[in-house]
């Protein structure tokens, strides 16, 4: 008994040791040094910079690497937010951080056309919190638009932002997937790349071999000769796709037009994830500049409001002071640049006194600019998901993520289940109006999705049948509208820069996008249809809500996989998602009552822009982010430019 007892005691301090040692590798993997962050708030009391940059994000990331570029400049980048932990470089805990400390955890208000199926009607509309912003807690899909996106922008009055002038900027990131080399899969430790020399990752930077859990990598990567110089300051996405060699899912989605017509377009998910962790802008921009002594990054800090001069110039902000009830003013010598997201750009503009004259008048906001279109033409994305079972073994279930081999291939090797995004391909009609996502997810959990979708019970079940199978394989379907019609608007709740404002998206408002969505819900039928998901028997889950029981699904829906319109117009007023895409709040055009004009400056004043999503005259036709950057780029080319001539 002696020696059972010593083998007992033996076994539980190995794991004991080993559960340390995991936390310990954890907190360390989260830890971020950074030289040039501001430590004490009181240096900077009448400081003054060339350029001061408001929110740390996507955008922000890419301006403060780009202007900060040249060592005669300095600059300024204010984030509401600290760092991010270590769960958001892990590609399959994106929704982890939501409705954390890491997520402003915004909501709409009560939708009156849509999410009937969601608590009080409301969407959760998460936001990044913190350096690198919405990039550290998106999916990391990588889409840079198509001609016809930029060419409407051009047609909406952006004139210098059609396709022929945004192309460069787009290819400069399309360019990093260029080459072959085995290092997303296989990387090789470089001692001259600068990257990695100031990274904490080296355990998933070592040499490997392949998992045989689940792959999602791809040898199609930046090779030594393509891959940009991070001396350079033309940063660029390290961009990789699924493997069709390797995962079944995107090879059956890929063959897919082949049996449907050529009029489709079906490709594997693009993403901008580097040796199994995420890589956004926050990686490629941001952190290469930390060593900068002329940028200067300031972290768990709100701007109130930005301050103008008596000529209407933008002069200075004001930011408030942790634990006081006082604000100070750092001045900006050249420009201050709003890069706070489609939200909480237009409040800072509202609060700052830019906006619509009668909504700044009723919460006695003196004003600097009567601009009435602050906050309008909100738009965003929808999805709705529709649940594929299959008998193949295959998709991402909860069974293979808790298994402890899938962390151990995680921490040794950076690859398995943990260090994809579990999206396996993107599909649409060739010209973008409608499409569909393919999530590797075959089984979910209830409590952690309802947590960050705010789904009803009732409705989560009927959308997601075998939700208790731990162990169910298949998929997703998100099927979503491009270019929806419905506007809706950011209004301001009170005074208060901390109080979230009023998000009114009014999604499916116009009867096109439902329409439109029903349209990608019949592509899903097809698809699941066609021979290359016959051959995994993958069945098509009709939800049976309760409320759209007099339109479907009757048993007929289910062998021919044609419900009705009424049936389809139904389950998406109750249970279609925010896509996460909202842009559209500070619209550049030609015409005085747009926000901002061709050069991304603020109508009305001087020495203030806005470089972000709320930019966008309309949206692009996938996700976004990638876009966002290449917008920053340019602006930050605009930028350079008209302050060296001027």
């Amino acid at each position: 008994m002696g020696f059972l007892k010593q083998l007992v005691s033996a076994f539980v301090f190995l794991v004991g040791l080993s559960a340390l040692v995991l936390f310990l590798i954890w907190v360390w993997l989260g830890f971020e040094n950074i030289p040039n962050k501001v430590q004490d708030l009181g240096l900077l009391q009448n400081a003054s910079y060339d350029f001061i940059i408001v929110g740390a994000g996507t955008a922000g990331s890419v301006l403060a690497n780009r202007l900060s570029a040249n060592p005669n400049v300095s600059v300024l980048l204010v984030e509401a937010g600290g760092v991010f932990g270590a769960a958001s470089i892990v590609p399959l805990f994106s929704t982890a951080m939501q409705q954390t400390k890491y997520d402003w955890a915004f909501r709409t208000t009560s939708q009156k056309y849509s999410s009937h199926g969601l608590i009080n009607n409301q969407q959760f509309l998460p936001r990044g919190r913190g350096l690198g912003g919405s990039g550290q807690i998106n999916y990391m899909l990588h889409f840079t638009g198509i001609m016809e996106d930029f060419d409407r922008w051009e047609k909406l009055g952006a004139l210098e932002w059609g396709y022929e002038q945004m192309k460069p900027y787009l290819e400069r990131h399309e360019r990093a997937e260029e080459g072959t080399t085995e290092e997303a899969c296989y990387p090789e430790l470089k001692k001259d790349d600068e990257i990695f020399e100031q990274n904490q990752y080296p355990s998933m930077l070592s040499n490997v071999e392949k998992s045989p859990v689940l792959n999602f990598c791809s040898s199609k990567v930046p090779s030594e000769v393509n891959r940009p110089r991070k001396e350079s300051n033309n940063p660029a996405l390290h961009v990789t796709s699924v493997s069709t060699e390797d995962n079944l899912l995107a090879k059956a989605f890929t063959e897919v037009p082949a049996h449907l017509g050529s009029e489709y377009n079906f490709n594997p998910a693009r993403y901008t994830i580097r040796n199994g962790i995420r890589w956004s802008s926050y990686h490629e921009y941001l952190r290469p500049a930390f060593t900068r002594s002329n940028l200067h990054i300031l972290t768990e800090t709100m701007v109130e409001k930005v301050v103008f001069d008596e000529h209407k110039r933008a002069s200075a902000i004001s930011i408030k002071v942790p634990d006081r009830n006082s604000s100070i003013e750092i001045r900006a010598t050249k420009e201050v640049i709003l890069s706070a997201g489609a939200f909480q750009t237009p409040q800072l503009l509202k609060l700052s006194g830019i906006g619509p004259a009668i909504e700044l008048k009723r919460h006695r906001i003196p004003m600097i600019h009567d601009s009435p279109n602050v906050g309008q033409n909100l738009f965003d994305h929808m999805n709705l998901p529709l649940f594929v079972s299959i008998n193949a073994t295959e998709s991402v279930t909860l069974n293979k993520i808790i298994h402890p081999q899938t962390l151990w291939n995680y921490l040794r090797k950076g690859t398995g289940v943990l260090a994809t995004t579990a999206v396996a391909g993107i599909g649409s009609l060739r010209g973008g109006k409608y499409g569909v996502i393919l999530f590797g997810m075959g089984s979910v959990d209830e409590q952690a999705l309802r947590h960050v979708s705010n789904m009803k019970q009732d409705a989560f079940r009927a959308y997601f049948p075998l939700h208790h199978n731990t162990s169910q394989e298949g998929f997703l379907f998100l099927n979503t509208c491009h270019q929806p019609k419905s506007r809706g608007a950011v209004y301001l709740r009170d005074r208060k820069v901390e109080s979230q404002p009023f998000i009114n998206p009014n999604y499916l408002k116009d009867r096109f996008d439902v329409e439109c969505m029903s349209e990608a819900i019949r592509l899903t039928a097809k698809t699941v249809d066609s021979e290359p998901f016959r051959k995994m028997d993958a069945k098509l889950h009709w939800p049976k809500v309760r409320s759209c029981a007099n339109f479907g699904p009757f048993e007929e829906d289910f062998r021919i996989n044609r419900p009705s319109d009424r049936y389809l117009e139904c389950i998406l007023r109750v249970s279609a998602l925010t896509g996460h895409h909202p842009g559209g709040t500070a619209a550049m055009g030609l015409h005085s009552e747009a926000v901002v004009d061709g050069h991304l400056r603020v109508n009305g004043v001087t020495g203030l822009r806005v470089v972000d999503a709320s930019v966008f005259p309309a949206p692009v036709s996938g996700t976004p982010n990638s876009v966002v950057i290449a917008v920053a780029d340019k602006a930050a080319d605009v930028i350079l430019k008209q302050n060296n001539s001027g």
